[in-house]
């Protein structure tokens, strides 16, 4: 029997937005199997019923194909939780060999906007119109960043035994990877998607090698920061997939004349049978490509 022991770490799977089908679902399964997972992380929002819908997804997942199960929060996810069972899901450390790999959720803190930063316009906006208004935290946003931040530093210190540190959270750690816009309606939403001081904290230990993350649903090439390698590449949504650009090189004659607007140009298709077919023939290979995948022998 092999010692190999391989994690794989997938965000923003969004099981009851997405309506994956139980056969859609048995192919993520068998994605696994084939790539010879042995452990799988979800990076923040799984679904937004989180005891419902989530625990029960998980332990099925886990009973099919024995492989071990584990998450971070994300925002989706703490719908209806309180803060206390928030803290209780997050910080999780586990050992794959001398690695350890941390998880936990992390928050925002407006730290991603040009400062100084409209306080009272930013919390206005997210209690009105943000998805984060059915979200209940005990404390500020800036408040509840630093006290996440002074909690992961005292689990990043005491990992003395570590050789390499893998992390996994939900929210945005860099402002390379926020959204760049010249339009205030979009840049906004930046001011909700993670802190800078994530990175800040990273790095000052040089065992952490890697960093995935979510949230922000755009696929990017693995970025290096200051020795650290930073993995972003959600599942989302499928009018954010990878596969729909491809499916347009196909059939041309069906891009609409908005086909910028990501939305449009999928509800434009979604109900189509050469959609249908082209969806099932290549899901696979979306699954496979919002995958972050670690060896330890």
């Amino acid at each position: 029997m092999s010692n190999t022991k391989k994690l794989a770490i997938i965000s923003d799977f969004h099981l009851d937005i997405n309506h994956f089908s139980e056969e859609e679902l048995e192919l993520f399964n068998q994605v696994l199997i084939n790539e010879n997972i042995t452990h799988l992380h979800f990076a923040g929002d799984m679904s937004n019923d989180f005891k419902n819908l989530t625990v029960p997804y998980f332990k099925h997942l886990s009973v099919l194909t024995e492989i071990a199960v584990s998450y971070n929060l994300g925002n989706h996810d703490m719908v209806g939780l309180t803060e206390e069972t928030i803290s209780a899901n997050d910080f999780q450390v586990q050992w794959f060999s001398d690695t350890a790999f941390v998880s936990f959720s992390g928050w925002y803190d407006y730290s991603f906007m040009p400062q100084p930063v409209d306080v009272k316009k930013i919390e206005r906006y997210k209690h009105a119109f943000y998805f984060d208004r059915k979200i209940h935290r005990a404390a500020s946003d800036p408040l509840t960043t630093a006290q996440i931040l002074s909690k992961l530093k005292k689990v990043l210190s005491a990992l003395t035994k570590a050789k390499r540190i893998i992390i996994s959270m939900h929210f945005v750690p860099h402002h390379a990877f926020i959204i760049d816009t010249r339009y205030e309606k979009f840049a906004r939403f930046n001011a909700y998607l993670g802190s800078e001081h994530f990175h800040a904290l990273f790095a000052q230990f040089p065992q952490i090698t890697d960093v995935v993350f979510g949230h922000i649903h755009h696929h990017f090439s693995d970025v290096v920061i200051d020795d650290i390698h930073y993995h972003a590449k959600a599942l989302g949504y499928p009018y954010e997939w990878q596969m729909v650009p491809r499916f347009f090189e196909l059939h041309p004659e069906l891009l609409i004349t908005d086909a910028f607007h990501l939305r449009k140009r999928y509800n434009a298709i979604q109900s189509l049978t050469q959609w249908q077919t082209f969806r099932k023939k290549e899901l696979a290979k979306e699954f496979l490509s919002a995958l972050t995948i670690f060896e330890f022998h």
